[in-house]
C-alpha cells in the first residue's frame, strides 16, 4: 500500500512537469511568428547597442528590436519606468517613436512590427509618437542590416510623429523551427535524465548512511526492488520533515499562547525597588550602618553614667 501510494505521488509530481513544460512549449516566443506555414524569428535582431541611421531631415534615430533602446533618453515626456522601443534625437528633447512590442504582424507589404504610445506629438491633442517597421528579406544581406527611414508625417523634421522605416536583412527571411514533437523529445530527454541523476544521487546515499555501505557496494543499483527501498526511504524523510516543521510550529504556538504578557509589564517605581531589594551590597552597607548607630548609643550611654555618679558622689 506504501509502495503504491509513493508510486502514485511521483507520477504526478512528474506529470505535473511535463504538463508545465508542453505549456511552455505551446506559448508563442516573443519576436515570433507563424504564417502559411512558415516560421520567422526576429530575435536575432536584439542587440547591445542600438541600430543608428538618419531621419529625413539628418535627425539621429536610434532603434532596437523587441528590447528598449540602450542610449539614455532626454526629455521624452514619456514615463520614466517605460520601455522606449526606438527614439529621434531632435534639436531641444529626444521624440520616443513608440514603446516595446514584440509582436509581428504578416501585411501584403512584409513581416511588420508596430510601435506605439511614444512621445506626445507636437500640437496635437490625444496622439503619441508611433512608427511601422517593415522587415524585407534579403538572403544576400548576411549581417543584421540597417534600418532606413522611407517616410515620416509630417515632414518636417521637428514636427515629424509617425515614422515608417524598412529593414532589409537575412533575419526576416522564413527559418526552420523546431517543433512541437522534437521540442518535446528534448523535454522528456532531459527530464529522464535530470531524474535518473537524482535516482542515482539519493540511491548512493541509501546505500552509505542507511545500509551502512563502503567501497563500490555503496554505488547505485536501478533494480526495480532497490528503487522502490530508496523512494520509500525518501518518501519518509520528506513526511518526517514535514512533521517536525509542523510541531515546532505548535511548539512555538504553545509557548506564545501560554505567555501572560501582563507579567512582564513593571512599572519604573516597582522595578527600582526589585533592584534596590536584589542587591546584596546595598543591604551589607544599611547593616553596617545599623551597627555602627547602636555602637555610638551605647557609648554615650556609657559616659553619661559615668557623669551622672561623679555628681552624686561630689
Amino acid at each position: 500500500m506504501f509502495h503504491a501510494n509513493g508510486l502514485s505521488a511521483l507520477l504526478w509530481a512528474i506529470s505535473m512537469f511535463l504538463g508545465s513544460g508542453l505549456m511552455a512549449l505551446a506559448d508563442e516566443a516573443p519576436c515570433t511568428l507563424h504564417h502559411e506555414g512558415n516560421y520567422y524569428n526576429l530575435n536575432s535582431l536584439k542587440a547591445s547597442q542600438d541600430y543608428e541611421f538618419k531621419t529625413l531631415g539628418g535627425h539621429s534615430f536610434y532603434l532596437n528590436v523587441c528590447r528598449r533602446v540602450t542610449t539614455e533618453p532626454w526629455s521624452t515626456g514619456v514615463p520614466n519606468n517605460v520601455d522606449i522601443a526606438g527614439l529621434v534625437r531632435k534639436d531641444h528633447h529626444d521624440f520616443a517613436v513608440g514603446l516595446v512590442n514584440t509582436t509581428l504582424e504578416m501585411r501584403d507589404t512584409g513581416l511588420m512590427l508596430h510601435l506605439s504610445n511614444g512621445s506626445p506629438c507636437p500640437g496635437e491633442d490625444n496622439l503619441y509618437g508611433s512608427s511601422s517597421i517593415r522587415f524585407l528579406c534579403n538572403p544576400s544581406v548576411y549581417g543584421a542590416g540597417k534600418p532606413v527611414v522611407i517616410s515620416q508625417f509630417p515632414e518636417d523634421d521637428n514636427e515629424a510623429c509617425q515614422y515608417t522605416v524598412e529593414w532589409q536583412t537575412h533575419f526576416a527571411c522564413p527559418t526552420g523551427e523546431r517543433g512541437l514533437i522534437s521540442g518535446l523529445i528534448v523535454f522528456l530527454v532531459i527530464t529522464m535524465m535530470i531524474l535518473l541523476m537524482l535516482l542515482i544521487v539519493f540511491s548512493t546515499l541509501y546505500n552509505r548512511f542507511v545500509l551502512g555501505k563502503r567501497g563500490f557496494d555503496q554505488l547505485a543499483r536501478l533494480s526495480k526492488i532497490h528503487l522502490l527501498e530508496v523512494m520509500d526511504f525518501c518518501i519518509e524523510l520528506f513526511q518526517s520533515a514535514l512533521d517536525n516543521v509542523r510541531s515546532s510550529g505548535n511548539r512555538w504556538a504553545r509557548l506564545t499562547r501560554d505567555i501572560n504578557p501582563a507579567s512582564y509589564q513593571w512599572s519604573s517605581r516597582d522595578e527600582e525597588q526589585a533592584m534596590m531589594a536584589a542587591d546584596p551590597l546595598e543591604d551589607e552597607h544599611n547593616r553596617e550602618l545599623q551597627d555602627t548607630n547602636v555602637r555610638r548609643n551605647d557609648m554615650s550611654n556609657g559616659t553619661q553614667g559615668v557623669d551622672d555618679l561623679g555628681t552624686i558622689r561630689s
